[in-house]
């Protein structure tokens, strides 16, 4: 597959209003306990924000890198409740310019800010500098993530905690389900999904210890649900006739990933991991 990240770039750049107007400054799924769960969308993506913290250990007033922050949902919402300070990066200029002006709205300037930064390239932040490395549905858009588990590595202090929420390949090998996941990873622009498995083995051959995965597909489905809905709503109908075959690919896969998901060519994980305490080697060279 062709390098992705121009067109992820020009993706997040054009559709950055549009996705905003959908939803928020959470891109990303929601979480309900079940089905008769009446959280709105936007309380059920904060929760996911909560329940991946909490999986995390709940490190108190945290300094972190939110890897692919968006708009900076997770930052305002973990300055806010947990007292975090530090950074998120982005490819997008856009996504970093809405979300700085909701963190100055928000008061939160400069004990967050967003960068512009490419997270397959070497991350803007010094060796051993954070307490948390945050990053919720970006692993999908690296073409190496064992990169991203190194580098997580590299940047953790001794006892930091890696926290991490991704889609993943389901244990369904059919053709049908490999070609439903297929669908999806084309439409959304995303590298071939890797496994809970794979994402556990490169967090321990970086050097992390303490990894932990957690499934949580049955709570975060009705997100597809609900962006089914959205695919007839004027915006998106707008965008995808102003920006063409990105866009309508992206809406066409919203149903092969409901599918996905209820068919296990998908899952969606949390996952944790820590840099041990007292650690004094050097990661593995990226």
């Amino acid at each position: 597959m062709s390098n992705l990240t121009q067109r992820i770039r020009l993706h997040y750049n054009l559709l950055a209003p549009f996705y905003y107007g959908l939803w928020g400054q959470h891109v990303h799924h929601g979480f309900w306990e079940d089905a008769g769960d009446g959280a709105s969308q936007a309380e059920a993506q904060e929760r996911l924000i909560r329940e991946l913290y909490r999986f995390g250990g709940s490190p108190p007033h945290p300094a972190l890198l939110d890897v692919g922050c968006g708009y900076g949902g997770s930052l305002l919402w973990l300055a806010r409740n947990v007292g975090a300070q530090g950074l998120g990066i982005t490819l997008s200029p856009l996504q970093r310019w809405i979300g700085q002006v909701k963190i100055r709205r928000a008061r939160f300037q400069p004990r967050v800010r967003i960068a512009v930064a490419d997270a397959q390239q070497r991350w803007p932040l010094p060796d051993a500098s954070v307490d948390l490395v945050w990053c919720v549905e970006c692993s999908e858009h690296l073409v190496d993530r064992s990169h991203f588990a190194r580098e997580a590595h590299r940047v953790l202090r001794p006892g930091g905690r890696l926290c991490l929420a991704a889609w993943l390949a389901g244990p369904a090998t059919t053709p049908e389900a490999l070609a439903l996941r297929q669908t999806v990873e084309q439409g959304m622009l995303c590298y071939p999904f890797s496994s809970a498995e794979e994402y556990a083995r490169w967090f321990t051959e970086a050097g992390l210890e303490a990894v932990q995965s957690r499934i949580i597909t049955p709570h975060v489905v009705r997100t597809w649900d609900i962006c089914i809905g959205f695919r007839n709503r004027p915006l998106l109908r707008r965008a995808a006739a102003l920006i063409g075959g990105d866009v309508q690919a992206f809406t066409a896969s919203f149903t092969a990933l409901r599918q996905a998901y209820a068919e296990g060519a998908m899952e969606y994980g949390l996952f944790t991991a820590r840099r041990a305490v007292g650690a004094v080697e050097e990661a593995p060279s990226s």
